[in-house]
């Protein structure tokens, strides 16, 4: 592990950006941007974050009514396919903490078959939070 490499990383600040300004902070894990990486070309990673800046800009970015959001467990994935993402079926977790008012993205897979969030993903995606929280309570 590369010890300049910063764990977690600021993807938007609460206020900043186009008029009315970004209404959450965004944390993006160093991990989701790997995953993300793995399976995304830059268009398609640009595509994803757009998606989450979105978000940001919401009064309750877990209760969209542009993007696909749904709950899993005690955090969210922003569900999306087709457009620049062709034939990718792409999920983006993510949980709020309405205080200090942040967004913190955990990680993104590329789903392979339909039906149900895999248990795996369900369990990487809650440990990711859990050590979150450890670090940053």
């Amino acid at each position: 592990m590369d010890p300049k490499k910063k764990p977690v990383k600021f993807g938007v600040r609460k206020g900043a950006g186009p008029p009315p300004g970004y209404q959450w902070d965004v944390k993006v894990l160093d991990q989701a941007y790997s995953d993300a990486m793995s399976f995304l070309d830059e268009c398609q990673y640009r595509h994803m974050a757009d998606q989450v800046r979105e978000l940001a800009m919401e009064t309750d970015p877990t209760h969209s009514a542009v993007i696909d959001v749904k709950a899993i467990d005690d955090y969210y994935e922003i569900r999306d396919k087709g457009g620049v993402l062709g034939k990718i079926n792409v999920r983006v977790f993510f949980f709020v903490r309405k205080e200090p008012r942040e967004m913190v993205v955990l990680g993104a897979i590329k789903k392979e078959k339909e039906g149900q969030t895999p248990l795996g993903t369900k369990i990487l995606m809650g440990n990711r939070k859990r050590k979150y929280l450890t670090a940053f309570p």
